[in-house]
């Protein structure tokens, strides 16, 4: 990579960056496509956000990805967002345009893209539970609801951000039945009958399970947000049950694909982004 005057400048900020693989995928995807850019992570601490995202604007950067703690509290900083944007409530991407700051979410397309692309799965007419009723899940209950699921559960640890998260979404979505419970109510039974159940909360980064493996089978398409490990213990135990199962790097790669073609307007190389993914999770287990 070749760093020169005419380098278009693309980042991340967060605070803190420890476990970020977007460097990676959007670096190997301007290589891959030839193009002079560049993109780099930038620790920005939640005081800082503001004159973080005027600065950069005026260092001429082309975009940046928004990760935590920082999704929510950004948009008050933005020219413009996203409707996606607005009913999440959160932006991961931004696009300077001009003298514009554009706010933009890709979390929610990016899972799509993973169910649809990677696991053949059409939310129409299904029935989903979501594990978490955090940022992730808020995008993925929306992302579900405007493709048309059937029956939305959202599960979460305290009743009282799964009931706001499901008030949230009803409010959009008359005709969606959506439920909110705790992880202490009785599961069994909607677990069972779920087409789909996707992880987002952070259980299984150092391993363990969030639900009873032994309430998993054949009919179920499992995902978890956690990507490191590439396998969680969750997928593991679904697998071992015939369910189908859905890694989360797959939602990373195609939200960080969608970021890409906002800011290049040229399509994201998939294939070469996976392969560098890939490689530095495969590399990420060894050690």
């Amino acid at each position: 990579m070749n760093i020169d005057s005419n380098t278009k400048v693309t980042g991340i900020i967060g605070y803190p960056l420890k476990k970020t693989l977007s460097p990676l995928m959007q670096n190997t995807a301007f290589n891959a496509l030839d193009l002079n850019w560049s993109y780099i992570p930038m620790p920005v601490k939640k005081e800082n956000l503001g004159e973080a995202i005027k600065g950069l604007k005026a260092l001429g950067f082309k975009g940046i990805n928004v990760t935590m703690p920082h999704k929510e509290e950004v948009i008050k900083y933005l020219s413009e967002v996203s409707d996606y944007a607005k009913i999440a409530g959160a932006v991961n991407t931004i696009h300077f345009e001009g003298s514009k700051a554009i706010g933009y979410n890709t979390d929610g397309r990016g899972f799509l893209h993973a169910l649809e692309r990677d696991g053949g799965f059409s939310p129409e007419g299904k029935s989903a539970l979501i594990l978490g009723a955090g940022g992730a899940a808020c995008s993925i209950a929306i992302m579900l609801a405007m493709n048309k699921i059937k029956v939305l559960t959202i599960v979460n640890r305290t009743i009282e951000n799964a009931k706001k998260l499901a008030n949230n979404i009803k409010s959009r979505f008359n005709d969606l039945d959506i439920k909110a419970l705790s992880f202490s109510e009785d599961l069994p039974k909607l677990i069972d009958s779920a087409d789909l159940i996707v992880n987002s909360t952070p259980v299984g980064w150092e391993g363990g399970l969030i639900i009873e493996p032994d309430l998993l089978h054949k009919k179920h398409l499992v995902m978890d947000l956690v990507y490191m490990p590439e396998e969680t213990e969750l997928l593991r135990e679904a697998k071992a049950r015939g369910a189908r199962i859905l890694p989360g790097k797959l939602m990373l790669l195609y939200q960080g694909a969608s970021s890409f073609e906002i800011w290049t307007k040229a399509e994201a190389p998939i294939e070469q982004m996976r392969e560098a993914l890939d490689k530095s999770l495969s590399e990420s287990s060894r050690r």
